[in-house]
């Protein structure tokens, strides 16, 4: 008899596991319990559909007959796991066994503190529900600020600006998308966007919220600056959910620890996506999620394979139109190749040492991108690529000597 395999949390990470099961030819029973009301959809397209540039049914990540093979409880949060008898129990009463549990429970935002924000008008922008919710802010023109200058923030900043609205953003760092540009990528980013409408303000944190009749009208700054707006959204990164799992007896430590092949310190029990953590390492992009989703299916169809192990994945991103890539390391030591194009938005850095690609930033224009991250990982000698390196591939090989193609 096949083991009851239960999911708790119905996000992208689990709607990659199914996957990777039916894959695999999986016919055991399995169960997923998912806090929002909608399940498994894609979080990447939230931004584009609260610009209106995409349909809320592109978000699907799974075929609408998934159920057939799947149960899907949603809008259920689990409350208590009880690892001793393989049970959950649920805040609606409902309490399911398992054989096999999987924790994909994710992240939440990591809220900052903020004086007198528990008002109307103040919200995060996460989940679809999160979307739904600004999709139905009335009229035009409204002023809004968004806190956080990364991924969350800009992608919530370009719908809301698509949808007319003054925007704002604060970011407490000196440039944008710190974590994954350079300062002069960020600063090129930020003019973009500015063209664009967007009003970036860096190093600024807000501090208090202004209300009257219990709804925001306005931001106190750290610095002592006011702004006027009608809505906050707060968009300041993430945080794994691991609460759940640390109160069942699991390790913990900023996520759920797993191993190698994604076994947390209880037996029959697992973690994948952003909840989970090998070594010193979350997970927040699409490309080592689909890799424990891999490894996962695996483990739990008694087929298991390699280990899931740290990589350098490169970060390959859209911000209002704007194309930003990422690889390797930036390493300030090293020889630097530039190309600044300031009329069309574009900049390109590639990192050299001993003859080697180590890293490279592109925002405006990423082609190339993935070969680069390929040199990169290959460890391969650029010498002969060199001349035409900056421009992809293609000019470079036309331009190496006859020897390096």
């Amino acid at each position: 008899m096949s083991p009851e395999t239960l999911i708790i949390g119905a996000g992208m990470a689990t709607a990659y596991l199914l996957q990777e099961l039916e894959n695999r030819g999986h016919d055991g029973d399995i169960t997923v319990i998912g806090d929002e009301r909608d399940c498994c959809y894609n979080r990447v397209l939230l931004s584009s559909l609260l610009a209106g540039e995409t349909a809320e049914e592109a978000l699907r990540l799974l075929p609408a007959d998934q159920g057939r093979a799947t149960r899907f409880i949603a809008g259920t949060r689990v409350e208590k796991v009880d690892t001793q008898n393989r049970l959950v129990r649920c805040d609606n009463g409902h309490e399911q066994h398992y054989d096999q549990l999987v924790f994909a429970t994710g992240s939440s935002v990591a809220k900052p503190e903020i004086a007198g924000a528990d008002v109307a008008g103040v919200g995060v922008f996460r989940t679809l529900d999160d979307t739904r919710k600004l999709l139905e802010v009335p009229g035009e023109n409204r002023q809004v600020v968004v806190i956080g200058g990364g991924l969350l923030g800009l992608e919530a900043a370009h719908g809301l600006n698509q949808r007319g609205h003054r925007t704002t953003v604060l970011h407490r760092n000196q440039w944008l998308m710190n974590r994954q540009l350079d300062e002069e990528g960020g600063r090129v980013l930020q003019r973009e966007l500015e063209s664009q409408g967007m009003n970036i303000q860096l190093g600024a944190s807000a501090s208090r919220v202004h209300s009257e009749n219990n709804h925001i009208i306005g931001v106190e700054l750290d610095n002592g600056d006011y702004l006027d707006c009608q809505l906050l959204l707060v968009a300041t990164g993430i945080a794994p959910n691991r609460q759940l799992a640390a109160a069942a007896g699991l390790a913990t430590d900023r996520g759920i620890v797993v191993d190698g092949q994604l076994r947390c310190s209880i037996n029959n029990v697992f973690a994948l996506g952003e909840c989970s953590q090998l070594g010193e390492h979350c997970f927040g992009l699409v490309a080592p999620i689909r890799k424990q989703a891999k490894v996962l299916a695996g483990q739990l169809t008694n087929r298991p394979g390699t280990d899931f192990e740290i990589d350098d994945w490169p970060t390959q991103l859209k911000i209002s139109g704007i194309d930003l890539y990422r690889a390797g390391v930036l390493d300030t030591d090293a020889e630097h190749l530039v190309l600044r194009d300031p009329d069309h938005g574009v900049y390109r850095r590639l990192v050299i040492r001993d003859d080697q690609l180590i890293g490279a930033v592109l925002v405006g224009d990423k082609r190339g991108g993935t070969w680069y991250a390929e040199l990169i990982h290959n460890r391969r000698n650029i010498a002969a690529l060199r001349h035409g390196l900056m421009f992809g591939p293609e000019m470079a090989q036309t331009l190496a000597p006859a020897t390096a193609a």
